[in-house]
């Protein structure tokens, strides 16, 4: 009997850690997954210069004159607008130069920042004055001059000092 008693305390024992493991194994579980997280990055674009293509002929000492750049800013970032500038050609250095000239204009290689942060469809301009002086020589007849105006663009994010860009790069 005692052989039988341990059988069954064996066989009960059993019985109970089968029902124990079957039971932790029989949990209810879910899970589900969203897969559509998309990310893109912005853009910092500018449309076409306006105003700013001229052709002056014949200018003669003590003529001067204003045209208008003006350039949209199309990206989808905002951004601080500058402007560059150039000046070139024989006519810059005639008669021992500084005849023809742009007053007012920068023509340093760090863009001058034009209004404040720009959003898509806000326009910048620059005014360009330029003089031919009066007292240019004949050395200077026949020559040729050149302004150049460069528009830059750079997002204002994460970039900025409050005034503008902490960098244009």
């Amino acid at each position: 009997m005692f052989g039988k008693r341990i059988v069954m305390s064996l066989l009960a024992v059993g019985v109970t850690a089968l029902l124990v493991s079957a039971a932790s194994f029989a949990l209810f579980t879910a899970q589900t997954a969203n897969n559509n997280n998309t990310f893109s990055a912005g853009t910092v674009t500018l449309g076409a210069v306006a105003g700013c293509s001229n052709t002056i002929n014949n200018i003669a000492p003590g003529d001067a004159g204003t045209f208008n750049c003006t350039v949209t800013y199309t990206g989808s970032l905002s951004a601080w607008v500058g402007y560059t500038a150039t000046m070139g050609g024989d006519l810059t250095t005639c008669d021992g130069g500084g005849r023809f000239t742009a007053p007012g204009l920068n023509l340093s290689a760090t863009p001058s920042v034009l209004g404040g942060v720009a959003n898509n469809g806000d326009t910048r301009n620059v005014t360009v004055n330029w003089a031919f002086a009066l007292a240019a020589g004949n050395d200077c007849q026949g020559d040729s001059g050149t302004i150049g105006i460069t528009f830059h663009a750079v997002q204002s994010a994460n970039n900025t000092t409050g005034a503008g860009p902490t960098s244009w790069n």
